[in-house]
């Protein structure tokens, strides 16, 4: 009877474990009107088996007339490694009316896996004061 229990709530979990969603999103709201500071951001991780792809993003509205930006990444990982990089990133041109916010999506790291459990620590920063972001952040998905 026991051994059914547990075969019952193994297969339970495993099966929650399935449904629980591959994607995640974090973002942190920046100064639109002149964007300098770090944008911190925290990942809580917890699986440290499955790869995933990151992506950057910005929310942007009318005032961003930029085609690339260029941001320092620093990571820094439960165990205290730190990481730290320029990375430019290419804007797609916007195709949405002037009032309405846009977001840009833009591939960092492909094939990622967070190998300690606990918080992973993001600081994104961009070279140079930049107008009209309003919110910048990390798309993580599930890699294919």
């Amino acid at each position: 009877m026991r051994a059914a229990c547990r075969t019952a709530l193994a297969a339970a979990a495993l099966l929650a474990a399935g449904c629980m969603s591959p994607h995640g999103a974090i973002a942190t709201d920046v100064n639109s009107a002149s964007w300098s500071d770090p944008a911190p951001l925290t990942l809580a991780n917890a699986d440290t088996t499955t790869l995933r792809d990151v992506n950057l993003f910005l929310r942007c509205n009318d005032r961003f007339a930029e085609d690339s930006l260029t941001v320092h990444i620093r990571v820094r990982t439960p165990d205290s490694l730190q990481h730290e990089e320029p990375f430019v990133m290419v804007i797609p041109p916007a195709h949405t009316p002037a009032a309405i916010s846009r977001e840009a999506d833009i591939p960092y790291r492909r094939r990622v896996r967070f190998d300690r459990t606990g918080d992973y620590h993001l600081t994104i920063t961009p070279c140079r004061p930049v107008e009209g972001i309003e919110a910048v952040g990390i798309h993580i998905v599930k890699s294919q």
